[in-house]
């Protein structure tokens, strides 16, 4: 793994040895499976403090064999920097801030240009997220063309007109898409949330009849919403990597 001594910091935790890196007043923790391969994103916000090496525990449960550049990175306000436009709270007094379009243009401008240049440029770039940033990843994919693949895992599919969205827009790079879901998610007396259910599987049907769309999959996972999250997300890792 190339590190640059000026910018990095070593992160030790449950035997994790990774790189740390600030953007633009993000921070980014990178760790290179093997040689080459994908630059998968993980977009993430530290709710628990071991939870980026516990999702690196996964990933080497599952795709150990496999060769990635992994690299999350942090945002500061799940709810405003994973929202594609601005919303009413879902639950809560929190609304939604929309400011995903300035997450994407830092992903963009920022953080895929600095990970290209140290680890090279001829690399397909997956991103991948949970809950609200799995909707975010999935938004993404509507608009811009960097991203090959996509897992938006418990995606918050729910949120206000994202069903109008998708009926006006078209995936814009040929991609493998993978969305889950809890078994017990769409069971909740929150009628807002409720709607996940249905619109995840129409989000699935929408994919396959998209023409950008190379592999799409719908996998249900036993368990609510907040089931082990990092094991669910490397499933996805494995299923997309199987896709290539």
């Amino acid at each position: 793994m190339k590190i640059n001594p000026l910018k990095a910091e070593k992160l030790m935790e449950m035997n994790v040895f990774m790189q740390k890196l600030q953007i633009r007043q993000k921070t980014c923790y990178i760790e290179q499976n093997g040689s080459g391969g994908p630059i998968i994103l993980w977009g993430m916000y530290p709710h628990r403090g071991n939870e980026i090496a516990h999702m690196w525990d996964c990933l080497m449960e599952t795709v150990n064999d496999q060769d990635f550049l992994f690299c999350a990175f942090q945002v500061k306000d799940w709810n405003g920097d994973f929202s594609p436009w601005k919303s009413p709270a879902a639950f809560g007094d929190e609304e939604f801030k929309g400011n995903g379009p300035k997450t994407l243009q830092w992903l963009m401008n920022d953080l895929i240009p600095e990970l290209k240049a140290d680890y090279g440029v001829d690399r397909e770039i997956y991103l991948i997220g949970y809950s609200l940033a799995g909707l975010f990843a999935l938004w993404t994919a509507y608009e811009t063309d960097i991203f090959s693949a996509i897992a938006s895992c418990s995606g918050s599919l729910w949120f206000e007109q994202w069903d109008e969205y998708v009926l006006h827009h078209q995936i814009k790079h040929e991609s493998n898409i993978y969305l889950s879901l809890g078994g017990k998610e769409e069971k909740t007396k929150n009628p807002v949330m409720a709607r996940v259910g249905d619109r995840t599987r129409t989000q699935e049907q929408i994919l396959r009849n998209d023409p950008k769309v190379k592999h799409t999959t719908l996998e249900y996972n036993s368990g609510g919403h907040f089931a082990d999250a990092q094991k669910r997300l490397a499933k996805a890792v494995k299923w997309l990597l199987e896709c290539t």
